[in-house]
């Protein structure tokens, strides 16, 4: 009898300590947002009779959709220019953060032809598992520490049965 509850101790505990390394990395993935770095964006239509269309918008990659759009709006906004030198908001370019569309201003740190046609932009942005609420962030977090916790009086309680019932503890 003792041997069996033993058994299912140390299989409840590998069990739970697998479990717990997923249920941490999917609780992350949605009360964290993501960081986009380099998004490269193709600027070569930007440019019409030697200056830029400030009107022409280019979407970043993970653009805000559906619910981000009012909800959560891109943040920590930096954009480069090919050759790598930052770009100055209002100045070289807009960006809507709700829209995540890139606007080029008519500046030659903006459009750099000698090397190619490409802006970098990094973000950081809400996945689509994201949730947008704090309280809810905070409680899912919560969770994998409670099942921790759960999984260690579990295989306690087993490991002291087996004692007791093996007469090391009276």
């Amino acid at each position: 009898m003792a041997i069996n509850k033993l058994i299912f101790a140390f299989v409840t505990l590998i069990l739970g300590v697998a479990l717990l390394s997923s249920i941490a990395v999917l609780t992350n993935d949605a009360t964290s947002k993501t960081t986009q770095v380099n998004d490269s964006i193709n600027i070569k239509t930007a440019k019409v009779l030697g200056t830029i269309n400030s009107t022409l918008g280019f979407p970043v990659t993970n653009a805000p959709t559906s619910w981000k759009i009012l909800d959560c709006p891109l943040t920590g906004i930096t954009v480069e220019n090919s050759s790598g030198q930052p770009l100055t908001v209002t100045t070289d370019y807009l960006l809507a953060a709700a829209d995540g569309i890139l606007y080029l201003q008519n500046t030659s740190d903006a459009y750099n032809e000698t090397v190619d046609n490409l802006t970098y932009v990094t973000y950081t942005y809400c996945a689509d598992d994201y949730i947008n609420s704090s309280w809810g962030r905070t409680v899912l977090n919560l969770i994998a520490g409670f099942f921790a916790i759960a999984l260690l009086l579990v295989s306690v309680g087993l490991f002291y049965s087996v004692a007791k019932d093996s007469g090391l503890v009276g």
